[in-house]
C-alpha cells in the first residue's frame, strides 16, 4: 500500500508538469512581455487618406519590437489608429533588427522597404477598416 503512496504524488507531478508545459506551448506566444516602438509614421504626411465607412482617414504604421515568452519578433501596425487597433504583419527576414529603409502610401497599398532591401506590400483592404 505505501507503494500505490509514493506513485500517487509522482503521477500528478507529471501531470501538473504536462499541462504546464502545454499551456507554455499554446499560450506562450500571445503572452506579450514587452514593446517598443521603433519607426512611426502617418500616411497623412505623404497626403494620402483612405475611406471607410463614406469618411476618409489618415493611416498610421509602427514598426514595433515584442517580446514575447517565446522570443523576440517584429510586426507592422498598420491602421487608423494603429497605437490602439491595427493590422499586424509579422516580419520574419534575416536575424537582426529590421529598419525601414522607405515606406509609400498608395491609394490601394502600403509598400514598405526595410535596409536588408526586402519588401512588404499590405493592401489597403486589410488595414483601412480596423478601427
Amino acid at each position: 500500500m505505501s507503494r500505490k503512496l509514493l506513485i500517487l504524488p509522482v503521477v500528478a507531478g507529471l501531470l501538473v508538469g504536462a499541462v504546464l508545459f502545454g499551456a507554455l506551448v499554446f499560450l506562450g506566444p500571445s503572452i506579450t512581455l514587452r514593446e517598443a516602438v521603433l519607426h512611426e509614421e502617418s500616411s497623412q504626411d505623404s497626403g494620402v487618406t483612405y475611406e471607410y465607412s463614406g469618411s476618409q482617414w489618415a493611416s498610421e504604421l509602427y514598426l514595433v519590437r515584442v517580446t514575447r515568452l517565446t522570443g523576440t519578433g517584429y510586426e507592422l501596425r498598420i491602421g487608423p489608429g494603429a497605437a490602439d487597433h491595427y493590422y499586424p504583419v509579422r516580419l520574419r527576414f534575416g536575424s537582426d533588427e529590421p529598419r525601414i529603409r522607405s515606406v509609400e502610401w498608395r491609394p490601394d497599398e502600403v509598400a514598405v522597404t526595410l535596409d536588408s532591401g526586402d519588401s512588404v506590400h499590405v493592401p489597403a483592404d486589410n488595414f483601412r477598416s480596423v478601427r
